[in-house]
């Protein structure tokens, strides 16, 4: 039987380097430290200069997806988060509009239509929350040791045997 050992973490220049050059690739893995690393130096650039922070912002979706394929999940569980937000937000959008062009569509008051829009916006909303909160704990498992159906794991690799057997002679 194989034996498996974990490598080091990645350094933050190899974490953000490696995820640099692998910034349009959506297949394979990505480790934990690849991707915390990179994550946190978006939202740095992201506080500072807003613009080039969206744009970096968008270059880690394939980061997210293999991050979620190293520990053994799709990537389309951060595909459905970004739809449904995109579903509610366009909805809201609509709505708000609606309320302000005080159209047929509403024939209630407008104060308590505004509530019941806030009160929707909050319920939708609060569930996208939970749904980022699974995100963030499925990016937070460990790394599957075995290759699994998007590739061999960048963190564990295979202990030669003839290696191993020469280390316990020393």
């Amino acid at each position: 039987m194989e034996q498996r050992i974990a490598t080091p973490s990645l350094s933050f220049s190899e974490a953000i380097n490696k995820a640099a050059s692998r910034s349009l690739e959506f297949k394979g893995r990505s480790r934990r430290s690849e991707f915390w690393w990179t994550m946190l130096i978006v939202y740095i650039i992201s506080l500072l200069v807003p613009p080039i922070g969206f744009v970096l912002s968008l270059l880690t979706i394939p980061l997210a997806f293999r991050r979620l394929h190293d520990a053994g999940h799709s990537g389309w569980w951060w595909g459905c988060c970004a739809i449904l937000e995109s579903i509610i937000t366009l909805y809201f959008i609509f709505d708000y509009i609606m309320i302000i062009l005080n159209v047929e569509y509403y024939s209630v008051e407008i104060e308590s239509t505004m509530l019941t829009f806030f009160l929707k916006f909050f319920i939708l909303y609060g569930l996208v929350f939970i749904y980022k909160i699974v995100l963030i704990v499925l990016y937070c498992k460990d790394s599957e040791p075995y290759e699994n159906k998007y590739g061999e794991s960048p963190k564990y690799v295979v202990l030669d045997e003839q290696v191993s057997n020469t280390s316990d002679i020393k």
